[in-house]
């Protein structure tokens, strides 16, 4: 009966370099992790002519032999079932010469000795306590070292310069021992510079791992609180969580990886229990009391008015500072899709209108619906009353259309009526005979002082990114307004406007100004007095 058996390839020794990153930070991860594994407590590295020596004082080397068994290493049980070890780790050093020092005893591994040349374990002169490794390399500089040394609980040393450490978790994290870590949730703000290192952005929910020292991340989000963090920090206990060998830089999504994600969630929502007050949609505030943990309603979250623009904002809506929430009014959906410029004309009433008592729409995202505080009254019907047209203008995409008279009316769920004159409103139209329609933007003539020329420009459309700057834009719009202005209230009075509004600000308490035509200039003042400008460069003569 024929039998086969595993074996190492040569063909995999000679690719021994490539099984890790190849990168010099996955060269210190591993040099690390090996002296931790040998129960060191201490490592010093030092940088001098080209070459790294790295010195540890864990317990040494028992079997050379096992240093180039590709898979192979003495780790006892416990470590096999508590960090799944690959006997790898020596090889992220190849093809690099190295020299080894342990005990009596010293090996030099020859690029030929990476791929399977037999090399001889030769007595040393000096007995050293612990391992010491010595290679060609690039500088192992101090900032990049302690990245990876912070949270290794090792006391490392580079060129005589202490790297930080620290605990990767509080006194606070949460123990599971049955998955081999421990959890901790903080926010972001909280966060060390060692931790900050390995995250992704600054809104997404990291998940940060630190296997002994090395810390890999992934993604997950089981709230939608993006200031918060999660902290797994391996404990060194028999566990199911794997991560992708050789490297390490990923977890092996298997059936412990899945309970870690499941208890990541428990501490999440347990940690935002603890806190005072929260944003959480309603979705995850029934989420948590599934789980048993039981939540007070979240804070109102909600924005003053309907309408937000990017560049251009739109006018306004101020609310009372003593006008509660209640009292304030949501759109309502059937309001909202019988309509586009509903939206806009409930914004506009609350914005410019003159009422007696407070109307405030506001928006709240349909994600807080099933709070107490989001069930408001809504606006179920508006009407808009559109006076004499006086001239129109097409301006960028819209047309303008000045009217003597706008009207905004709204109707609630609570039967009121909210109405009033305002200075602008929208109105989406259809044109006889066509299936589609066009919006107009209706103003009065109270709106030309009363409304800047952005206010306007928002509901025609706003800045377009994607022409010329927005300073050109605006530019443009201000020449269409002034000619619109200009059309609609006559030469006379738009002339008299102009130079009263030069006037303003520059001359105060005036009450008769004579301007001749030889440049002469005479001022009569409302107190009586009189200042007369003969010329430019003249006197004045005060009477």
């Amino acid at each position: 009966m024929n039998t086969i058996r595993a074996k190492v390839s040569e063909r995999l020794l000679s690719k021994a370099s490539r099984l890790f990153t190849g990168t010099l930070e996955g060269r210190i991860i591993e040099v690390l992790q090996n002296a931790r594994r040998a129960g060191a407590t201490h490592v010093n590295i030092i940088n001098k002519n080209g070459f790294v020596t790295v010195c540890d004082n864990g317990r040494g080397i028992d079997d050379f032999q096992k240093l180039l068994d590709l898979g192979d290493s003495d780790w006892d049980e416990n470590m096999e079932m508590a960090e799944d070890p690959a006997g790898v780790g020596l090889f992220c050093l190849s093809p690099r010469e190295l020299t080894i020092f342990s005990g009596s005893r010293k090996v030099c591994i020859t690029e030929k000795a990476w791929t399977g040349e037999p090399i001889e374990v030769v007595q040393n002169g000096d007995s050293v306590k612990g391992t010491i490794l010595m290679f060609r390399d690039e500088l192992w500089e101090f900032n990049t070292v302690e990245k990876h040394a912070v949270f290794s609980g090792l006391t490392v040393t580079v060129d005589q310069q202490q790297c930080a450490k620290e605990n990767f978790c509080s006194e606070d994290a949460a123990d599971y021992q049955a998955l081999g870590c421990k959890i901790e949730v903080r926010l972001r703000k909280d966060l060390n510079n060692g931790h900050t290192y390995f995250r992704h952005g600054c809104y997404s929910n990291d998940v940060l791992v630190n296997f002994h020292g090395q810390v890999i991340s992934f993604r997950d989000s089981p709230v939608s609180d993006t200031d918060i963090a999660f902290l797994v920090d391996m404990t060194g206990e028999p566990t199911g969580i794997r991560l992708m060998l050789p490297a390490r830089t990923q977890l092996i999504e298997n059936d412990a990886f899945e309970q870690l994600k499941a208890a990541i969630e428990v501490e999440a929502y347990r940690f935002i229990q603890k806190q005072s007050s929260h944003k959480l949609p309603f979705k995850e505030y029934e989420r948590a009391r599934e789980l048993g943990i039981n939540l007070p309603e979240a804070e109102p979250v909600f924005e003053v008015g309907l309408l937000y623009g990017d560049v251009v904002e739109p006018i306004r809506v101020t609310k009372p500072k003593d006008l509660p929430l209640s009292k304030c009014y949501r759109l309502g959906k059937d309001c909202e899709n019988s309509c586009e410029t509903n939206e806009a004309n409930v914004h506009l009433l609350a914005a410019t209108g003159k009422l007696k008592e407070p109307f405030v729409p506001v928006r709240i995202i349909p994600s807080y619906d099933g709070y107490i505080w989001a069930d408001l009254p809504v606006v179920s019907k508006v009407e808009v009353t559109v006076g004499k047209e006086l001239g129109h203008i097409g301006i960028f995409s819209e047309t303008l259309v000045a009217v003597d008279s706008l009207q905004i009316a709204v109707h609630t769920s609570d039967k009121k009526i909210f109405k009033s004159n305002t200075l602008i409103a929208v109105l989406e139209e259809q044109e006889e005979g066509k299936n589609w329609g066009y919006v107009n933007v209706y103003v009065t003539l109270e709106a030309r002082e009363e409304l800047s020329a952005t206010d306007i420009w928002f509901h025609l459309g706003g800045w377009n990114d994607e022409g010329d700057t927005y300073d050109t834009q605006l530019y443009y719009l201000e020449q269409d307004l002034e000619e619109f202005w200009a059309t609609i209230i006559g030469p006379a009075e738009y002339l008299r406007s102009k130079i009263r509004g030069c006037l303003s600000g520059i001359i105060k308490d005036w009450k008769k100004i004579i301007f001749e035509e030889d440049g002469a200039l005479t001022i009569l003042y409302k107190n009586g007095t009189e200042k007369v400008y003969e010329s430019p460069h003249g006197n004045p003569n005060t009477t």
